[in-house]
């Protein structure tokens, strides 16, 4: 469908004229020729437009393709949607990539399809070289873009947990100083703040690091408490844990905040996940110390 059609459907229901719609933008008569699809309309003038219609230019494509997202739309939405790399759901998403690229060739989904392998084989197979080995192809395209855009920072977000740790943190500081751009955009991307950091953590505990670490995660829990869904709060508590277990300050507090969240939320996998994250991290973690602990 023609955007003009869209565009005249959108401006009756706005009980608006032709001329209040484009006074100032274009004349009349050139508008007319646009919602019936006689004439093109540029990108310049569709966004004055859609401003006029008091609607986001991203509304108006939603609507002009019948409030559906694009098959590609689709696949970045449900790679933004994953909190923890739960196996089932990495398995699940890639398939759909991979079918997506035989028919599609895109070299930025194909970045989304090394992101999942590197996830996948990190979580089942703990081998780090291979993982370094795929997120390098992700690193080798991002970094010679002048400007990373929210796709890119989403995919840059899940490869910082393979660099080494000075990299990742100066990668960090630029990632939150672009995220901060967009601090006015119609969407909130500040979640990717929480990530970025949250990933970081990460490399602090594996360079046992745990005094930043755990002011890091003090830091991230303060300003973005109230935006924290439970599987990240979840995971910041275990990082915590780790944390103050090697500084040998008690960790009882995060712990039963922690058995809180399960009893709640009562999410088997995600759990199970943290328990083994402990487990790794903690050598010995008793049992009566599981976050789940059963009655």
């Amino acid at each position: 469908m023609h955007f003009g059609h869209t565009l005249q459907k959108i401006r009756k229901n706005r009980c608006l004229t032709q001329k209040e719609v484009c006074d100032g933008i274009m004349k009349q008569g050139t508008y007319s020729r646009i919602e019936n699809g006689q004439l093109d309309i540029s990108a310049e003038q569709l966004a004055q437009i859609v401003e006029r219609l008091n609607i986001s230019l991203n509304e108006f494509l939603y609507i002009h393709q019948n409030y559906t997202a694009t098959p590609r739309q689709l696949l970045f939405k449900d790679y933004v949607s994953i909190e923890l790399t739960l196996p089932s759901e990495l398995h699940k998403n890639r398939a759909i990539v991979e079918r997506y690229l035989k028919k599609h060739p895109d070299p930025d989904i194909k970045l989304l399809l090394y992101s999942y392998d590197a996830m996948i084989v990190m979580t089942e197979q703990l081998d780090l070289e291979h993982v370094r080995s795929l997120s390098e192809k992700i690193w080798a395209r991002l970094q010679k873009l002048d400007h990373w855009y929210i796709n890119d920072l989403q995919l840059l977000c899940a490869t910082i947990l393979y660099f080494p740790l000075d990299t990742a943190i100066e990668v960090t500081k630029t990632a939150i100083t672009r995220i901060d751009a967009y601090r006015e955009y119609e969407n909130d991307i500040s979640y990717l703040k929480i990530y970025f950091q949250i990933n970081l953590s990460n490399l602090y505990i594996e360079d046992r690091r745990f005094e930043e670490c755990l002011q890091l995660l003090n830091d991230v829990h303060e300003q973005f408490g109230k935006q924290l869904t439970y599987q990240t709060l979840a995971f910041i508590l275990v990082y915590k844990i780790i944390c103050k277990h090697h500084l040998q300050l008690s960790y009882e507090d995060e712990l039963q905040k922690l058995r809180m969240l399960e009893h709640l939320f009562n999410h088997e996998e995600v759990f199970t996940q943290l328990h083994q994250e402990l487990e790794i991290n903690i050598p010995g973690f008793s049992e009566t110390e599981k976050i789940a602990a059963k009655n």
